[in-house]
């Protein structure tokens, strides 16, 4: 057979073979090169992959891996085969200090932020770190108290912080933060240390919104007793060491022993943020993202976790109220910063170091 002919019935059946990989990949729905894709979550949510992503999205946050996983599958099932998702986890101190070392050296890698302190956020806000939020459909699903008026960040998760007790040991539970204080509840209490803990330093600043720092010296008084972090209290309830706790309602899940009391004051709702790094690497993807972590389908994930999601049309954790109807302690971001920066030296003075 002629050289040429060969060469040209090769080339042909190249192209056709490239020609039906093509077709067989955009059926598969794979995105056609230079065009957008929506994809439809099971919510029936329809999600915009515009054409100039680059394929690849940084996540640095604090959210437990009990919530994180599952985002994580559900991004790897629905998007996955158009933008590859990196996430980073650790404490948010220690997210905090990694994005501004970083910073310092020249590169912020992440390209989202999502933490637990709207305090510790705003510290990166103040760096110049983060950029204003873009403009996403998802935000008419979130009410305005939970969205940055500066225009940086918005919250998400909404941590909550109640009372709860071992109903083996207490049948008429404390029904108020004040009720903490009465001599029965002497030796029987146990919260965590809000040098370490970012949702118990939001809850000390809120208590001492309300009650002033006399509120710990009579709770020390009381002898309260001090651990590491939120998911300790619970343990320590759980137990019987000590009866009755301060702690987040997500950590009831893991011990179903426990009951729960929304004081009559309120709980104490913590807003968890998340924001766009300036300047990010992956801009459009990260805005993808966002929308992910704020849809429907992304809410499942912390109702799950016994965790409120922020929209208004999230269902609650199962067995808690609707957050509508939610009695919170009412307090503000610009009332509490102030008394955020006294913990320090106020615990200290209060408890020892």
């Amino acid at each position: 057979m002629n050289k040429v002919i060969v060469i040209s019935i090769i080339v042909i059946l190249l192209i056709v073979i490239a020609g039906l990989a093509y077709y067989f990949y955009t059926q598969q729905g794979g995105a056609k090169p230079g065009q957008a894709k929506v994809v439809e979550l099971p919510t029936g949510e329809k999600i915009e992959v515009p054409a100039d992503i680059s394929g690849k999205v940084v996540l640095y946050t604090s959210i437990p891996n009990v919530i994180l996983d599952p985002w994580k599958s559900n991004w790897t099932k629905y998007f996955g085969d158009l933008i590859e998702l990196e996430a980073w986890r650790s404490g948010t101190g220690k997210v905090v200090a990694k994005v501004i070392a970083e910073k310092k050296a020249g590169e912020v890698r992440a390209d989202v932020i999502y933490i637990a302190s709207l305090f510790a956020f705003q510290e990166l806000v103040d760096e110049g770190i983060i950029d204003k939020f873009p403009d996403i459909p998802e935000l008419q699903y979130i009410p305005d108290q939970y969205k940055d008026p500066n225009g940086y960040y918005v919250c998400g998760r909404l941590l909550v912080m109640v009372i709860v007790y071992n109903p083996d040991l207490v049948q008429n539970p404390p029904k108020s933060w004040e009720d903490l204080l009465k001599p029965e509840w002497k030796d029987k209490v146990v919260m965590a240390n809000p040098m370490y803990s970012g949702s118990t330093q939001f809850t000390v600043a809120a208590l001492v919104s309300k009650f002033g720092w006399d509120y710990f010296e009579k709770l020390k008084e009381n002898n309260i007793l001090i651990v590491k972090d939120v998911p300790d209290v619970a343990r320590v309830v759980a137990s019987g060491e000590r009866p009755v706790g301060i702690t987040l309602t997500m950590y009831l899940k893991a011990y179903p022993n426990l009951k729960y009391v929304i004081p009559e004051e309120g709980a104490i709702v913590i807003p968890s943020p998340m924001g766009i790094v300036k300047n990010a690497k992956h801009p459009e993807d990260a805005k993808v993202l966002l929308r992910f972590l704020l849809s429907k389908q992304a809410s499942k994930a912390l109702t799950d976790a016994y965790t409120y999601s922020s929209r208004v049309d999230a269902p609650p954790p199962p067995g808690y109220p609707k957050l509508s109807e939610l009695k919170t302690l009412k307090v503000t971001i610009s009332e509490l910063k102030p008394i955020v920066d006294q913990i320090r030296d106020k615990w200290t003075e209060i408890f020892g170091g």
